[in-house]
């Protein structure tokens, strides 16, 4: 099993090398009051980044929410018993 994901990894990581060589042209990216030029992969890859953090963040918090909720309940519990 660990050698398939040794496979599957180095396969992904080999198209997203191939795939940054080729997609290397300047792009502009416009913040309404500013602009700055990057590589595309850069921006692709920042990009990507910030869904990666942000998805974090949302899982964390609803997380937190379960864990406050399953704390409370349990405190319940051990009131009625």
């Amino acid at each position: 099993m660990k050698f398939l994901s040794i496979v599957i990894f180095i396969s992904i990581f080999i198209v997203a090398l191939i795939f940054s060589i080729l997609n290397f042209h300047s792009v502009q990216i416009n913040f309404y009051f500013f602009t700055i030029s990057m590589p595309l992969t850069l921006a692709l890859t920042l990009e990507l980044l910030a869904g990666i953090i942000i998805g974090v963040l949302v899982s964390g918090i609803s997380s937190f929410k379960w864990k406050s909720q399953y704390a409370k309940l349990m405190k319940k519990i051990e009131k009625g018993q």
